[in-house]
């Protein structure tokens, strides 16, 4: 036994024995904060024995005498404090009306805490009540004492944080008898929609979402997962190639045709079957260094979880020596094939055996899930897949999502959107916290704009992510261009675009990266402008890029994309970008066609604006460049950009 582990079976006894205490301790120390809130905190040990810092704020007076719980999720290196506010209004944004003040005041108790292995560094806004900050991991900051096994960032692992969310919630409703145990909700952002979703996938797989000794069963009626991830392998290191429900022949390379449901592979895999993808550098690299900064990863305890070790850092290593990720035959590198199976079966809903097991058994939570066109972190497919998926096993399951500039950067978070978005969210939870029930749900889009707000009334809904778009509009771009490794290398849009290096490098917000520049160097890659639009166009979907391609006998190679609204005599304002990695060790061929779908984003081009493409190999910071040593040369013609649009036309630019 590793030193600091609780065996499980141990923490079981000691919670049913002692459950009493620690109930207690979510009793004792309260306090009513501005704005009437009450709001109890505890540092309680987990399912492991794992000490988590732990807020409760009970309903508002007057708001009946049982009462739902609600457990809200926050960040990645971020704490307890995020979704707590001294008043419904909170930031006026992503927190409007959805915050522990507003669910309070609606008859909820309102579960949030700091997940394992992060600092909490107390309030952040000046909205958040100054609830008591618990202790940080005994191995902070780095280069101090060993790290136990637990208490470490695990990363949303099934075995780890989503039991410690249900065993919390269990916990919870112990201490408070009036919690009506049927009627349970998560929600989150970012590293709490991940969890969010993954929770979702473990009330669908079985009869009670937490059914722990000693503590009350309850039952998960709705999940709102915002800005998050549904298949991790993919939102950090993308493929591009298209994903389905259907699984492929044994041997045979994953068929997938559906550009809305991009994947790693298939569902009820481990992520078998497309190949490892570009991983986005910026981010990635971001993301690690806010985890060594305000909290600790594990690298490598074998316990609590059942996959096996998972070193964090030596993973991050690996991916950054690059390619080759896989030899001839489809095998893996032994570290990435690791990485793949873990990040899929253990941290990601779309693999999740659940959700067939709760179709077949009649148990179909309810989702409603928010994604962000404009953002390069978790873009809209993290959701989209999910709502494909689901309902391609019941049309009826009561699964719902909503687009708009929302989320992480490159996206400027419009207070309108948010409050219509967050109106619908809480709609969707009245009408199912009682009981989720079948139904016919849509997908509603809010457009993206860099001046001016956004309301309710600029939504268009549609039953299903392919049905927002009306027509289509094609760009056929001549000409053809052979793209070397180092292609794009020197493009000044590449680091001005990225979402984590670029800023705000326009007035106009974050969501608008401008480009002064027409045309590109060869050494920058290929460049190429339509002619005027005839009419005004709106793009809302994923629309992708396709070309004709021949690749140089070498092992990988990448296919990096951007698409720009050009003004006459204005500077270009990106749209969309997207990313394809060729494996040529028996993923694809060396010749053919090939489809790079976009982020998408719901944009109105206007009539005389042209559209801007471009293809480079090499888009950096925002993706890893290939190695050069074992990347091919691409020779593209017949290149085409297919967009969605929400006329009732199609049109054809040449």
């Amino acid at each position: 036994m590793l030193s600091g582990a609780m065996p499980p079976a141990a923490a079981a006894s000691s919670a049913a024995g002692s459950g009493s205490p620690n109930a207690e301790a979510l009793r004792a120390n309260c306090a009513a904060y501005p704005g009437g809130a009450t709001t109890c905190s505890a540092q309680v040990p987990s399912f492991d024995g794992t000490s988590l810092d732990v807020d409760v704020t009970r309903p508002m007076p007057g708001t009946g005498d049982t009462h739902p719980l609600i457990v809200l999720l926050h960040g990645f290196g971020n704490d307890k404090h995020e979704w707590e506010s001294t008043s419904d209004v909170a930031d006026g944004a992503d927190k409007y009306h959805w915050n522990n003040h507003w669910f309070a005041a609606h008859g909820y108790y309102v579960l949030t805490y700091t997940a394992r292995g992060f600092r909490d560094n107390g309030p952040r806004a000046s909205y958040q009540p100054s609830t008591p900050a618990g202790a940080a991991p005994t191995c902070l900051p780095p280069g101090g004492s060993a790290c136990p096994p637990t208490g470490t960032i695990r990363v949303k692992n099934k075995d780890v944080e989503i039991r410690d969310t249900q065993w919390l919630a269990a916990l919870t409703a112990l201490a408070y008898p009036d919690i009506n145990r049927n009627q349970v909700a998560v929600s989150g952002g970012s590293y709490g929609g991940g969890e969010s979703w993954l929770q979702a996938a473990a009330q669908a797989g079985s009869e009670y979402w937490s059914d722990l000794p000693g503590l009350p069963r309850l039952r998960l009626q709705v999940a709102v997962p915002k800005y998050p991830w549904s298949d991790l392998a993919y939102a950090l290191m993308p493929n591009g190639h298209p994903g389905g429900p259907s699984l492929a022949p044994v041997g045979e390379p994953y068929q997938g045709n559906d550009l809305y449901s991009s994947s790693q592979g298939a569902p009820d895999t481990l992520g078998i079957g497309n190949p490892i993808g570009v991983a986005k550098t910026s981010y990635v690299g971001g993301l690690y260094s806010l985890g060594t900064t305000n909290g600790v990863f594990d690298e490598g305890s074998p316990s609590p979880q059942s996959n096996g070790p998972e070193p964090f850092t030596a993973w991050l290593a690996r991916v950054d020596a690059g390619e080759p990720y896989t030899a001839p035959g489809r095998v893996d590198d032994p570290m990435m094939g690791q990485l793949r199976t873990a990040f899929s079966g253990w941290h990601s809903a779309y693999y999740q055996p659940g959700w067939r097991i709760g179709r077949d058994a009649g148990r179909m939570p309810a989702i409603f899930s928010v994604s962000g066109w404009t953002d390069d972190l978790f873009p809209p497919v993290e959701s989209f897949r999910m709502f494909t998926y689901l309902k391609s096993l019941d049309r009826d399951w009561p699964v719902a999502v909503a687009v708009g500039d929302v989320g992480h950067p490159r996206a400027q978070n419009p207070p309108g959107a948010w409050q219509a978005i967050n109106e619908q969210a809480w709609r969707f939870l009245q009408a199912n916290i009682a009981g989720s029930r079948p139904a016919r749900t849509s997908v509603t889009s809010y457009p993206t704009r860099c001046a001016g707000a956004t309301t309710a009334a600029d939504a268009i809904t549609a039953p299903n992510p392919v049905g927002l778009a009306n027509g289509k509009l094609t760009v056929d771009y001549k000409g053809s261009v052979s793209l070397a490794p180092t292609s794009g290398a020197t493009d000044p849009d590449a680091a001005a675009t990225d979402a984590v290096a670029g800023g705000n490098t326009t007035p106009t917000g974050a969501g608008c990266r401008t480009s002064t520049r027409l045309i590109a160097s060869p050494a920058d890659g290929y460049t190429a402008v339509s002619p005027p639009l005839p009419t005004e166009q709106t793009l809302v979907g994923i629309g992708h890029v396709q070309a004709r391609y021949a690749a140089t006998p070498r092992a990988t190679a990448v296919l990096a994309a951007r698409v720009w609204d050009v003004p006459p005599g204005g500077a270009a304002v990106l749209v969309s970008r997207g990313v394809f990695r060729f494996d040529f060790t028996g993923y694809d061929a060396r010749s053919g066609m090939v489809k790079v779908p976009l982020y998408g984003n719901h944009w109105t081009f206007p009539t005389g604006h042209r559209i801007r493409l471009d293809l480079a190999q090499v888009d950096q910071p925002t993706y890893r460049p290939p190695n050069t040593a074992v990347a091919a040369t691409l020779d593209l013609s017949a290149t085409r950009l297919e967009l969605p649009v929400w006329q009732d036309s199609n049109t054809s630019l040449r």
